[in-house]
């Protein structure tokens, strides 16, 4: 699958090494040169700059012949017109769009742009469900909820650290997908030994959110 991301900021940078940790081809458009730097240290020539609303940076990208496009920058607006022009002009089937305010959602609706993101929404829902601490965070949330992408930092208590993936016991649907050693990207194996102040990406439901917290970070 090739997917183009628009918006390389926290969620765009993570979504793109998850993407690539399962081994799809990922472009991450960004306009920023401080935030484009990083991404070239990590990403490389997935890495491009430019304003991914104009049609012309979608084109060089390579969007029509994308899978899927997902604008994840910070404004709403921009977000919507990134979808629009992603399915209209170069044909892409799959667009999704982040959302700023949910109160957007019934506009991108009526407009078409059905695969909306909130991350206020899911700030409130972690508010709601108590489960928001300082080593494990929701990064994006899909289907209503049902599956979520967190980002778990590991302190030195953590029962984990030190042991390998092969002997850790992870609940039935939750799956670490790249490992965030410093500036090394690591995909793991059985044999990866994780470290405290590892950072993980995982995906897991949302029912097994709490288990994969109990299971890393320990009661």
């Amino acid at each position: 699958m090739y997917c183009v991301i628009i918006g390389g900021g926290k969620v765009g940078f993570h979504l793109s090494l998850i993407l690539q940790a399962q081994g799809h081809e990922v472009t991450v458009i960004e306009k920023d040169t401080a935030k484009l730097e990083r991404l070239e240290r990590e990403l490389g020539e997935a890495a491009v700059h430019g304003d991914g609303s104009r049609p012309s940076v979608l084109e060089s990208a390579g969007c029509r012949r994308a899978d899927v496009v997902v604008a994840v920058t910070g404004d709403d607006a921009v977000n919507l017109l990134i979808s629009q022009i992603a399915a209209k002009i170069f044909g892409v089937q799959r667009t999704m769009a982040r959302l700023n305010s949910p109160r957007n959602r019934r506009i991108f609706a009526a407009l078409g742009v059905e695969g909306t993101v909130s991350s206020t929404a899911i700030i409130a829902d972690l508010i709601g469900r108590e489960v928001a601490t300082r080593e494990i965070h929701t990064l994006l949330s899909f289907k209503s909820g049902e599956i979520t992408i967190v980002e778990i930092d590991l302190p030195k208590s953590a029962p984990v650290a030190g042991k390998s993936l092969r002997d850790i016991e992870l609940p039935q649907g939750a799956l670490l997908v790249s490992v965030l050693r410093g500036a090394e990207v690591i995909l793991p194996t059985g044999a990866t030994i994780l470290a405290a102040d590892d950072r993980l990406i995982a995906l897991c439901s949302h029912a097994t959110e709490a288990a994969l917290r109990t299971a890393v970070l320990g009661a």
